[in-house]
């Protein structure tokens, strides 16, 4: 029995030593707790006031920096759109003007008639033969191109 009395003792005595820690725990809580409420009411503190000022800046520069960024792109955006006009443009014309150079050549792929065949063996007979136009600045038979070169060579001598 006495020892179960020396250790409810010693028991009481460590539950009294943690119950003085936690009174002085709470005063410098309460104490700590009166400090904050008193600096809210006046104000902030001046460390918080800069660091605050501080982000406060950055934030301003940055907004600064993506308002520059969107201006450009905008301004880049605008000019290619006018370029992609440009080039539709463009090239509704060119595919129109292409249309007309198509429907203004006639090229004839069809086989001879024996009509043409008989008017074919009457130029033969003669030496001025008549032969079909020039498009394009090409020789339309190989006739021609031959006189051509003929006449090419004398001047080239």
């Amino acid at each position: 029995m006495a020892t179960k009395a020396a250790a409810l003792a010693r028991e009481l005595k460590s539950i009294k030593s943690d119950f003085c820690f936690m009174q002085e725990r709470c005063t410098l809580l309460e104490e700590e707790n009166r400090r904050i409420r008193d600096r809210f009411c006046e104000g902030t503190r001046p460390e918080e006031d800069d660091l605050m000022r501080l982000q406060m800046e950055a934030l301003l520069a940055e907004k600064s920096r993506l308002g520059n960024e969107n201006a450009n792109l905008k301004r880049e955006n605008q000019c290619l759109h006018q370029l992609v006009e440009y080039h539709q443009i463009t090239t509704q014309d060119l595919s129109a003007s292409y249309e007309q150079v198509i429907r203004g050549t006639c090229l004839d792929f069809s086989s001879p008639t024996s009509s043409m065949m008989e008017a074919a063996d009457n130029e033969d007979d003669s030496e001025d033969a008549e032969t079909t136009p020039k498009f394009f600045g090409f020789a339309t038979s190989l006739d021609e191109s031959c006189h051509e070169e003929a006449g090419m060579s004398k001047y080239r001598r």
